[in-house]
């Protein structure tokens, strides 16, 4: 007897498709802060005089405050449906961005962007990646590309059109345009995330619980799914842990100074500002051919592909002068990372079971964003204290690498031990 794929389950042929598009709409529309806020630091300098660092400061409470609730998020999707968080969450980030078209003290700022959208981004994000990986399980990553794809949208459409709106409109208004859109059009798409049919195994979604697609990474499936206790006391999740928080620290190290790295090399601001345009069109590519590649070798083989690309891509720009070099090394290095997103949630469901992917996957996504943090302070350091980026580049190269044979570390999940 023939197993259903993944997204035919029970004559609804392809609702799973339809969660992850949705998903990737709310996200373009709710989830576009990192790609929008950074047109608003100059007109908020110029309106109110608070300093770079004062401003950027609501960044990072965004990013910490929705790692640390990203496990309570999915935890709670988990037990009760993702719809209704996925509402509250789009509430919050849409009714940040209206409520922040009115500061006038930098106390307002932290408080609406940083911690409202931050509350906000865990609570409809989480929900949604576990929801698309509970209707294709093991099989998920090229529906997780297709979700995750929303936030490559925002890279490349957002900087432009916000700053458009500032410039014939002002930066209030255009922060009350994006509060609208994220409260109109994320709650439509929210309304259409839900469950699978209960009553459907792990396998019967596509997911081999404990390998990667149909045995190729060798684990014994695991029946019933791992709670998050339980997989709190494996050295596999810690192990994923690492492997997300060293990826983020990389990335968002290149992403936050690549660009000031080119202009010191002597390249013209403008053509520097194209490395980040280049790298959104290969992140959007790298989350669909990634994710459709991984459901072919597996997620294991997948990640270590990417983690392989990576690492050779940075050892070459730590040393490079020339402009083409740095597109060609951005186009590369943001195509390999981009696939490590949807491959995580992915993999942590075929290890682990689909029962408490949520709350698996926001303890990981707790590592990731912890990452995004750290990322750009460790750039700015090195920076300081050497004068250039060379060894700020050459750091993230002997991170990849160190990451990549973490992966090539991970054992099999053959028995479900505790305290392993």
């Amino acid at each position: 007897m023939s197993k259903p794929s993944a997204g035919k389950v029970k004559g609804v042929p392809s609702y799973g498709w339809v969660v992850a598009a949705a998903g990737g709409i709310a996200i373009l529309v709710a989830g576009n802060f990192q790609y929008a806020f950074g047109v608003f630091l100059k007109p908020l300098v110029n309106q109110f005089g608070w300093s770079r660092a004062a401003i950027s400061g609501s960044v990072a409470t965004r990013g910490l405050l929705s790692g640390v609730l990203s496990p309570f998020a999915g935890n709670l999707s988990d037990k009760h449906g993702p719809r209704k968080f996925i509402f509250a969450g789009v509430m919050l980030v849409g009714t940040g961005y209206l409520l922040a078209s009115r500061i006038s003290e930098l106390w307002q700022l932290y408080l609406y962007l940083g911690i409202l959208v931050g509350a906000g981004m865990a609570l409809f994000y989480i929900p949604f990646v576990g929801t698309v990986t509970k209707w294709f399980g093991g099989r998920a990553a090229l529906a997780i590309g297709v979700l995750l794809s929303g936030f490559s949208a925002a890279q490349i459409i957002l900087p432009p059109m916000a700053t458009s709106f500032i410039t014939k409109y002002g930066w209030d208004t255009c922060f009350t345009i994006l509060g609208a859109t994220a409260l109109g059009i994320g709650i439509i798409a929210g309304s259409f995330c839900r469950n699978p049919p209960p009553g459907l195994p792990d396998a019967q979604m596509g997911s081999q619980a404990g390998s990667g697609v149909v045995g190729e990474e060798g684990i014994i499936p695991t029946t019933p799914s791992y709670t998050l206790s339980e997989a709190l006391h494996t050295s596999t999740l810690w192990t994923m842990f690492m492997i997300y928080l060293n990826v983020a620290v990389c990335s968002q190290l290149i992403a936050i100074h690549i660009v000031a790295a080119a202009i010191d090399e002597g390249i013209t601001p403008e053509a520097a500002a194209l490395i980040l345009t280049f790298g959104g069109i290969t992140n959007t590519l790298g989350r669909l051919t990634i994710g459709f590649l991984s459901n072919r070798i597996g997620n294991k083989k997948a990640l270590a592909l990417c983690l392989a690309i990576q690492a050779p891509a940075l050892f070459v720009l730590a040393g490079t002068h020339n402009l083409y070099i740095f597109y060609l090394i951005s186009a590369a290095y943001t195509f390999a990372y981009a696939g490590v997103s949807p491959i995580m949630p992915t993999m942590s469901a075929s290890l682990f079971g689909t029962k408490s992917v949520g709350s698996i996957f926001g303890v990981l996504n707790m590592g990731f964003t912890l990452g995004l943090s750290i990322g750009p302070l460790l750039g700015g350091f090195f920076y300081d204290f050497t004068g250039n980026y060379t060894i700020a580049f050459l750091f993230t190269a002997i991170a990849t690498t160190v990451t990549f044979l973490l992966c090539l570390s991970m054992k099999p999940l053959r028995e479900r031990e505790m305290g392993s």
